[in-house]
């Protein structure tokens, strides 16, 4: 993971922000200094993972692939208004009692709702940006989602795995088996093109060699979108381990690249 907020180098400026009270209702704004005031194109916003309970994980996760993006010179670079990472409240990991977290679905996203409109109101966040995360997310709604490695489906995902993944998912979502449902976006039942009629694309993306999120996660997700006739794209060209693949940052800041060359297509 790449420090870059002093990297003047990569020519961004940096500037975090509270939009709550909780020491991680924060998020990270990065901007181009040569075009700080820039209004068009779209803004590329992250969410991070770690099973809704993982300290380790935060705003910072993704730096190695904004670094990536930009200096890959590529033409739909000019297209990126800037950077914002999200951070959220969390749920109890009992590997990590000191942080005293209680975070209970749907605060979670409650705060990516509220920080998207944080942003909104402080950078003219509306429609304008691109959305990069492993679950599903609330609030403005963007021109395209890139889902990584997500979890879509709580419960076909803890079956396959023979419960394993009981204690995280209960950690975040309680014990009722029936709010996981609810929660899990392979399983909504509404259309999703009446409730996300500026949606422009959704670009789902995972590795064969990912141990922690299995090949049914990723086609599940699809089979609904291509159901309900949302424009997709399917790449399952992703490299290494789950985490592996936000570490490295090219692989993100490829997906990246090809979102915006998809947006420009339009």
């Amino acid at each position: 993971m790449a420090d870059i907020a002093g990297d003047v180098s990569l020519g961004l400026t940096y500037s975090s922000h509270q939009y709550g009270d909780h020491s991680r209702q924060k998020l990270g704004v990065w901007r181009f200094s040569n075009r700080s005031d820039q209004k068009s194109g779209y803004w590329v916003v992250f969410i991070h993972g770690g099973g809704w309970r993982d300290p380790r994980n935060n705003e910072n996760d993704f730096t190695e692939s904004m670094k990536r993006t930009v200096i890959s010179g590529a033409v739909a670079t000019l297209d990126i208004a800037g950077f914002i990472s999200i951070d959220y409240r969390l749920s109890p990991h009992p590997e990590f009692p000191q942080e005293a977290a209680s975070a209970k679905h749907p605060d979670h996203l409650e705060d990516i709702w509220s920080a998207l409109n944080y942003a909104q109101e402080k950078y003219g966040l509306s429609e304008n940006y691109i959305l990069i995360l492993p679950s599903h997310p609330k609030g403005p709604l963007p021109a395209a989602i890139i889902g990584v490695s997500g979890i879509y489906d709580l419960v076909g995902l803890n079956e396959r795995f023979n419960g394993g993944y009981a204690g995280f998912i209960g950690s975040a979502f309680g014990d009722d088996k029936t709010e996981w449902e609810k929660a899990s976006p392979a399983k909504f039942g509404s259309s999703l093109n009446s409730k996300w009629s500026n949606g422009k694309l959704v670009l789902l993306a995972w590795s064969p060699e990912d141990g922690l999120i299995d090949e049914p996660e990723i086609d599940n997700m699809a089979a609904l979108l291509i159901k309900q006739e949302v424009s997709l794209e399917v790449n399952k060209d992703l490299r290494g381990e789950h985490d592996y693949v936000w570490q490295d940052g090219s692989q993100i800041a490829r997906l990246i690249i090809t979102t915006l060359h998809h947006l420009r297509r339009i």
